[in-house]
């Protein structure tokens, strides 16, 4: 099994799924919706080749909560969504607007 390090996470790569060719990998990105961010997540576990079923399995969390926070429903609690992340090897970051770092 293949193994990528994000930090002191090591996430199992999976081999199901692949980014479609007009897709980048995650990197830094801004979201100001929650659409935004489920596609993001959606581009990550695509990227480390997992299916639905195995990141539900993995982050203890239902596929079709998976399918949700993927599709941006804002109903999926902020604590759901910040597990499916750390799974991902995704930190969300907080900055306020107008302030620089």
């Amino acid at each position: 099994m293949k193994i990528r390090r994000v930090g002191k996470i090591a996430i199992p790569l999976g081999e199901r799924v692949r980014l479609g060719k007009d897709e980048k990998p995650l990197e830094r990105e801004r979201f100001i919706s929650s659409e935004q961010l489920g596609f993001a997540l959606r581009r990550r576990r695509r990227e480390l080749g997992y299916t639905q079923q195995t990141m539900a399995e993995l982050c203890n969390h239902s596929v079709r909560v998976i399918g949700e926070i993927e599709r941006g429903r804002s109903t999926v609690g902020i604590g759901v969504i910040l597990d499916y992340a750390l799974a991902l090897g995704v930190d969300l970051e907080l900055s306020v607007r107008g302030r620089s770092s």
